[in-house]
């Protein structure tokens, strides 16, 4: 049906779309556009780049405006988790405690040489917050660490609930590194995929996990990439005890502001501009598949209140025929995008919203300026890959081919930035920044675990737009005010409690 009346008048199809999803009371608004909205037939320009775009909106402060939370902590009580840190770890989970409300579920793990149940979980009133408390003070240090006991124990609670909140996260806290049980990191990873999706309904709503990694001893890489399993997941590199408290108020602040979960994204090339020969040839999202020929979904999975996804993709530019022509600047719409979500303020299921990027195809060598939205998400695609890829030859033991990556990109980024007129947008200042201390990273004596770590960290941020930033006197982009406020909150409850 969009066919049918798209090349008739493009622009009020357009428009008919954006009118349709501004009458719903969203959550979400929803966009697409592409890099240049003119680019003519003899311009030389084969390919252009369309991001697809959504903003989620503010959430009061009143907690009966969030959505209630299902939240497994488990804690690692081994050995090495000596008494500072341990008692650090008590007084967090006090705080949280003190976030939570009625209609919040908790439950609590303990694991060394095994996992255990300290607190079942339970709806949060006031007498089973005294029980907990109380529970929580009484934890004392034991044995080794196994790690995959306490995740299988976890996503197993959490999978037993019968009606379950509509957000739902488990937290793992380590110092250590894996010594009992599954200690291998490939298969550590795989397990924990398998632990979180081996008791999910499809109805029920999708488990995050957030790992946090004190002091140097953890493995960095493997506690990110389990973050990583799960949609909306996220590592936090907790480097002193210092940041234990505003590491979990992040975490926390995300999880209590989640507004949309089970967020997707197809977008697909029109019928006719698929006959003109356009199609998508790239889409720049770690959870995409491609779901039928030429059709592609993006799992964006949660979205917290004011964060926003940018999606890029490249599609091949329509060439029109002849009758197209006639019109001497034919409107030709490359992309339709449909999102579906869950709202998780109004309990609705919302979707499929649909909209389209039109693209204007003179039969000259007209190019319009680029979008500046566009072009930055486009250079934090590009910043984000040349990273990955700068990170991936240290690996291999290709250093100096590593920095000359990053040094290329830092003056192509700085002539672009400069150009679309964004070099002093808050973004673009945070890219330059992590190319700039990537490469420095780089040029120390040699590449090792916390090198690849910070790097990894870095390629994820940019990636995920969500923040994961321990330290709360550091500036990120991504970081919500939901997520700041909460931050703040726990290491100022933290000063008290001394």
């Amino acid at each position: 049906m969009y066919d049918a009346y798209i090349f008739d008048d493009a622009s009020n199809v357009a428009h008919i779309f954006f009118n349709h999803h501004n009458q719903r009371e969203s959550t979400i608004t929803f966009s697409v556009a592409p890099h240049r909205d003119t680019i003519g037939l003899k311009s030389n320009q084969f390919v252009s780049q369309i991001c697809a775009s959504l903003q989620a909106g503010e959430l009061s402060h009143e907690a009966y405006t969030r959505a209630p939370i299902d939240i497994v902590v488990a804690l690692d009580v081994s050995g090495s988790m000596r008494v500072e840190k341990l008692d650090l770890c008590k007084n967090t989970l006090k705080l949280l405690l003190k976030e939570l409300h009625h209609d919040d579920r908790f439950c609590l793990i303990s694991f060394s040489d095994e996992a255990k149940i300290e607190v079942p979980m339970l709806k949060v009133n006031e007498d089973q917050k005294r029980v907990a408390l109380n529970i929580i003070e009484h934890l004392s240090v034991r044995g080794r660490t196994n790690i995959a006991s306490a995740i299988s124990l976890a996503a197993q609670i959490a999978n037993s609930v019968q009606q379950p909140n509509k957000v739902r996260s488990v937290f793992l806290l380590t110092d250590g590194q894996a010594n009992v049980g599954p200690t291998e990191a490939k298969d550590l990873v795989e397990l924990t995929g398998i632990f979180v999706e081996a008791g999910h309904k499809p109805t029920s709503p999708p488990i995050s996990l957030h790992t946090f990694g004190y002091g140097p001893e953890p493995d960095h890489k493997l506690l990110l990439d389990m973050a990583k399993t799960t949609a909306g997941g996220c590592f936090y590199p907790v480097k002193d005890n210092s940041q234990v408290f505003s590491a979990f108020g992040d975490a926390v602040g995300g999880i209590l502001s989640v507004v949309a979960h089970n967020v997707c994204l197809t977008i697909s090339v029109p019928v006719d501009a698929a006959r003109c020969g356009s199609e998508i040839i790239a889409v720049h999202h770690e959870n995409k598949r491609e779901i039928a020929d030429g059709v592609w979904q993006v799992y964006i999975g949660d979205v917290y209140a004011e964060e926003t996804r940018d999606i890029i993709f490249e599609v091949t530019l329509a060439s029109p025929s002849r009758s197209f022509l006639q019109d001497s600047t034919p409107a030709i719409p490359h992309a339709l995008a449909e999102l579906t979500y869950v709202d998780t303020i109004h309990h609705t299921r919302v979707g499929p919203v649909s909209s389209v990027a039109v693209i204007k195809r003179p039969n000259s060598q007209t190019l319009a300026w680029p979008n500046r939205d566009v072009a930055i998400q486009w250079l934090r695609v590009r910043t984000a890959n040349c990273i990955a890829q700068a990170e991936s030859l240290a690996k291999q033991g290709e250093l100096d081919k590593a920095k000359k990556e990053l040094e290329d990109w830092i003056e192509e980024f700085t002539r672009e930035s400069f150009e679309i007129g964004a070099a002093k947008e808050p973004l673009i200042e945070q890219l330059r920044m992590d190319l700039t201390e990537s490469l420095d990273l780089l040029k120390g004596d040699a590449y090792n675990a916390y090198v690849e770590n910070d790097l990894g960290v870095r390629v994820r941020t940019h990636m995920s737009q969500r923040c994961s930033e321990p330290f709360t006197g550091k500036r990120n982009v991504y970081r919500t005010g939901q997520k700041r406020f909460r931050a703040q909150a726990f290491h100022k409850g933290s000063a008290l409690s001394k």
